[in-house]
């Protein structure tokens, strides 16, 4: 039997999302939220017309791609949720780019219909301009206008859900092996570790046992099905929460039945999703929307046999975390002109083998990437074995500088040759060294690990240094 379709809703923040999902079961989740911003993962289910619907509200996109990115393909269909008096916003354009990646049909919610200055129709024309083109305007995505408060025309997108739904071909169901995936955990004093999970495929009974992630057996306890209601199982398709965890799990984990399987290690990492044969996948970011919009024509000219280059996000400003969450789902690198790529940004994409690279002179840019679709160029990950950054600077009476550090990825060694770098411009190199001397304390040591502090001694240029620069071995 077919299970029911699987609705995530995305969109920028404080254009409605929970309101209109309130609007769609019919319950009151916003005013219970702190400040009127999602903070966790949940999931609901409705009934519409004999038929059930169940709906994963995220707490961002950025949530929805982790998600994807470790387990694969959870939700269905997409709803895009765009104020009518706000318009497409960055955080629209990155919920677009993240259900495009996703390969997932979108149905576009405008809410907010029944405010002073809203014009929908001035949304439409922004969201052809992403490449998402309303039926009323020749193309094929669903636009249906709404008022979440007033529950305005939410009969309308129940029925343009159930129209997108009854065309979506799954082979998942109620009667193919058990299968789901963690949308959170948390650890409850009371009841222990719980689950919020959804149900994708078979059936999950009590006393079951199952493997979630390769790495953590789970026997069921208990199940509670949305709203709240203790059952003895669930079927495909059915939202709940389950104890019987011993440990808190990564959310987007997938589960199975457990019958015996090895457990693996947790250096088991998932793989990256693959990229569009030929097509060269890329995340752009630069400082300005004139400099962007200029980078962007430029490499959509480039083309060598049957390789093009699909710019996966573009957007203005520093490189973020989210990004590289994309980047891993959709095989892409990620560009960044004259732009930051804070450390913690960096550390995740090599713990992602990411490849991150940073330009100031465009047709470097343009040369690198050519040469990288004409197989010329091999684009790999820099080879960074380590990386602090200088939180302050200690004179010595001799003369010298010890430079106290954190390290933020990998390890500083004694004689390891060493680039400075400032913080603003991660690309731009201050002079290269050697480690002399490391000090934990008082004591002299051979080397710092991540996230321990300590104390640099460069043999030479220490009197350039200045706090925020960043050490990187190389």
């Amino acid at each position: 039997m077919k299970r029911p379709a699987i609705i995530t809703v995305m969109g920028h923040v404080d254009h409605g999302k929970t309101t209109l999902l309130d609007a769609l079961r019919e319950t009151n989740e916003a005013e219970r939220e702190s400040g009127g911003i999602t903070q966790h993962v949940g999931a609901s289910q409705i009934e519409y017309k004999g038929s059930k619907i169940t709906f994963i509200d995220t707490p961002g996109h950025e949530a929805f791609t982790q998600m994807r990115a470790r387990g694969g393909k959870i939700a269905d269909i997409v709803i895009l949720v765009v104020a009518a008096d706000d318009g497409v916003k960055p955080q629209t354009k990155e919920a677009i780019s993240h259900a495009k990646a996703a390969n997932l049909p979108i149905i576009v919610a405008i809410n907010k219909i029944d405010v002073p200055g809203a014009n929908p129709q001035r949304v439409k024309g922004e969201l052809t301009k992403e490449g998402i083109i309303p039926e009323d305007m020749g193309g094929d995505t669903i636009c249906v206008e709404v008022s979440a408060k007033t529950k305005q025309n939410i009969d309308k997108l129940l029925e343009a859900i159930s129209t997108v739904a009854e065309f979506i071909e799954s082979k998942e169901s109620r009667d193919t092996p058990l299968k789901g995936y963690v949308l959170e955990s948390k650890h409850d004093s009371k009841k222990g570790y719980i689950a919020n999970i959804i149900l994708t495929s078979g059936k999950l009974k009590v006393g079951e046992e199952i493997l979630i992630g390769k790495r953590h057996i789970a026997k069921i306890r208990a199940i509670t099905k949305y709203p709240g209601v203790q059952v003895k199982e669930i079927e495909a398709g059915d939202p709940a929460e389950i104890l019987g965890l011993k440990e808190i799990v990564e959310p987007g984990e997938i589960f199975e039945k457990y019958a015996g399987q090895k457990i693996e290690e947790e250096k088991k990492k998932p793989k990256q999703a693959e990229a569009t044969k030929g097509d060269l996948n890329i995340i752009l970011r630069a400082d300005t929307q004139g400099t962007l919009e200029a980078i962007e024509a430029s490499l959509r000219k480039l083309k060598y046999e049957d390789k093009t280059v699909n710019i996966v996000l573009s957007g203005v400003g520093d490189v973020k975390e989210s990004d590289v969450l994309l980047a891993k789902a959709s095989s892409a690198i990620i560009l960044a002109f004259k732009v930051k790529v804070p450390p913690i940004v960096l550390d995740r994409a090599k713990q992602n083998k990411i490849i991150v690279r940073e330009y100031s002179v465009i047709y470097e840019l343009l040369e690198e990437i050519e040469g990288a679709l004409e197989g010329l160029l091999e684009m790999e990950e820099e080879k960074i074995k380590g990386r602090a950054i200088i939180k302050k600077l200690f004179p010595l009476p001799s003369g010298d500088i010890v430079a106290g550090v954190e390290v933020l990825y990998g390890k500083l060694k004694v004689g390891d040759k060493v680039s400075i770098r400032e913080e603003e411009d991660s690309k731009t190199e201050v002079f290269k060294t050697r480690i002399k001397k490391l000090k934990h304390g008082k004591e002299d040591v051979e080397r710092i690990d991540t996230d321990k502090e300590g104390g640099v001694l460069l043999k030479n240029g220490f009197e350039k240094l200045q706090e925020g620069y960043i050490i990187e071995v190389l």
